[in-house]
């Protein structure tokens, strides 16, 4: 047995579980003494799939996948988790995780793979994919020149009615990210003229599906599910919708790291340091998500270094503003924010 997918597990089912089914694992070639690394994860699992295959084929290293992991999780189940490495699909998991005291400090080498400001300042977490955030708009229903130059702009009078959105978990990120740059009164005001002119669709898909459909002339989202979308219809000339980045720095286009840390409880540091290593390295996991199809990468953003994927191209061409992901430690702020306006996801 390679690959076990242990879902909803507790630390002492966890734990018996895992010791019998690593008694059975061997490496690719049946080799007993092959190393078996648990990877929790809340990211899309076609991407850990392939990310894990890709250094299974290369080291011999055995994984077992836990789906759907919480911070929670990991929390209740203290030192007798089974996880060695987290790989979370927003900034905000990583981050709290770090600030819990839970993650092993990551090697220079590795941190310095990764392009500045994406990973945790104090070299807790190292980013290994991203996502961005966009407005799609439909052509046939506005020009691209009369879109909206800032994210806070989207709320003007002219606007009104003519855009969708989804309080998911980036716009929380997003609503955090504002509450630390403008303060929580603008971000306030923002949020209550967002819900009074726009239209809550509630699933970042719905709003893709209603923008491509012509429900709406535009609507903020993440840029992948449109990829996602086109794949699906054969590419993206079929798409009739676009997608839009605001033309200068702004909160629109706010980048969004995904983190991997290795969990300070794990008895196998060196070898999960060696798969993180290899995780945001150029030649290595950045490969893979840099030219791997739609199905395997979601259409993610490889942040090493000088790499671009071949689907949506280069970080270094999204005007997001520089900023410290370790606010996503505490998203507290924001939830309540959100949930008091009643935008609560």
């Amino acid at each position: 047995m390679r690959r076990g997918s242990l879902r909803g597990i507790v630390a002492v089912a966890s734990v018996s579980l895992l010791a019998t089914v690593s008694a059975c694992s061997g490496g690719g070639d049946g080799d007993d003494s092959a190393t078996t690394l648990t990877v929790y994860t809340d990211q899309h699992p076609e991407l850990i799939e392939a990310l894990t295959d890709a250094y299974s084929a290369e080291t011999g290293t055995d994984f077992q996948i836990q789906e759907d992991a919480t911070v929670g999780q990991v929390k209740a189940e203290g030192d007798a988790s089974p996880a060695d490495v987290f790989l979370s699909e927003d900034p905000g998991p990583a981050a709290q995780l770090g600030k819990a005291g839970l993650l092993s400090k990551l090697d220079d080498n590795t941190l310095d793979q990764i392009q500045p400001g994406l990973s945790s300042p104090k070299g807790l977490w190292a980013a290994y994919a991203a996502r961005t955030r966009v407005l799609y708009y439909n052509p046939d229903l506005v020009d691209e020149d009369e879109l909206p130059e800032s994210l806070l702009d989207i709320t003007d009078e002219e606007y009104d009615g003519e855009f969708a959105y989804a309080p998911s978990g980036a716009f929380v990120a997003t609503t955090q990210y504002l509450i630390s740059t403008i303060g929580k009164d603008k971000t306030k005001d923002f949020l209550e003229s967002l819900k009074d002119n726009g239209v809550n669709e509630h699933k970042n898909g719905n709003v893709r599906d209603t923008v491509e459909a012509g429900k709406h002339p535009m609507g903020l989202s993440n840029h992948y599910y449109w990829w996602i979308k086109a794949n699906e219809t054969g590419g993206p000339d079929n798409m009739t919708s676009e997608i839009y980045h605001f033309p200068e720095e702004d909160a629109g286009n706010l980048i969004l790291s995904s983190g991997a840390g290795i969990l300070e409880s794990s008895d196998e540091q060196s070898a999960a340091a060696d798969f993180v290593q290899w995780l945001t390295a150029k030649d290595g996991g950045q490969e893979v998500i840099a030219n791997a199809g739609v199905d395997e990468s979601a259409a993610q953003y490889p942040v090493a270094r000088g790499s671009s994927s071949e689907i949506v191209g280069s970080l270094d061409d999204i005007a997001s503003p520089e900023y410290d992901m370790s606010i996503f430690a505490d998203q507290e702020e924001a939830e309540e924010l959100l949930k008091n306006i009643g935008l609560a996801s």
